[in-house]
Formats: structure tokens, sequence, C-alpha cells
């Protein structure tokens, strides 16, 4: 029995179901909304609060693919910062938790076709993935 793995197992499946309640919860909000495919009902949508730090793009399919303030160009997920941004808006606690490099407890990079992973840099092999074109969040 190895208890140090155990307790970073369920640090990253909080942190994946957090994750997860975020992305439900802005496909809630776009559902809500009549499910809008025009860009700029979807940009910016005011998830909680009332300052920039609460809103996030949906995508067409209704997920959240990046949050960023102010006027968007193109509503996706394809680089490390959209990845990040999605951690910061949808399960941030206070803490800065993640960074697209190795200084925080997780490392937040774009895997490629809509897809971010986020991984314990303790341990690597521990962590999860999230496919904004499907909202499905996955362990690792």
């Amino acid at each position: 029995m190895n208890l140090t793995d155990d307790a970073l197992e369920a640090k990253v499946k909080a942190n994946a179901g957090a994750l997860r309640s975020g992305v439900q919860l802005a496909h809630m909000k776009w559902r809500v909304l009549g499910s809008p495919a025009v860009f700029s009902q979807r940009d910016n949508i005011q998830l909680y609060g009332t300052d920039v730090s609460g809103q996030i793009d949906i995508n067409p399919e209704g997920f959240p693919a990046q949050s960023y303030p102010g006027s968007d160009v193109v509503i996706s997920t394809d680089n490390d910062d959209d990845c990040l941004s999605l951690w910061e808006a949808l399960i941030e606690d206070g803490d800065n938790k993640a960074a697209i490099d190795d200084s925080k407890e997780f490392i937040s990079n774009y895997e490629g076709n809509n897809t971010c992973s986020y991984k314990l840099t303790r341990k690597v092999e521990f962590g999860f993935i999230y496919d904004s074109t499907t909202g499905e969040v996955t362990l690792l």
C-alpha cells in the first residue's frame, strides 16, 4: 500500500471533479441562454460573480474553450494559455495551483485536438484530460 500515491490520486480526482462540475455548469448556462451558435453570444458569458474572473468563452459545441475578457477573434482551445485560463476560470479556488510549467502544483498543457492536460508536477503520470469538443474530463 502506497499512502503517498493514494493521497496524490485523491488530489487529482478532486481537481478533476471540480473541473467537471465547472464544465457542466458552463454547458448548462449555454443551454439556458438558448444554445447560441452566434459567436458574440458565446463570448464572455458571465458564469459566476460580476467581474471578468467569472466569465467563460463557450465553443460552438457548448463547452468552455477559454476564458479571456474582451473581444475575442476566435473561441477555441488551441494553446497552453487557453488550458490555463480554463483552470483559472472553472476550478481556481483563490490559490494559483496551475501553471504552464512546473512552477506550481499542476502543469497545464495543450495536447492537441482541443484537449488540455492537467498533470501533477510532483508525479506527472497522475493527472486528467479535458476535451473541449465533448466536455469530457478523464483521469489519466
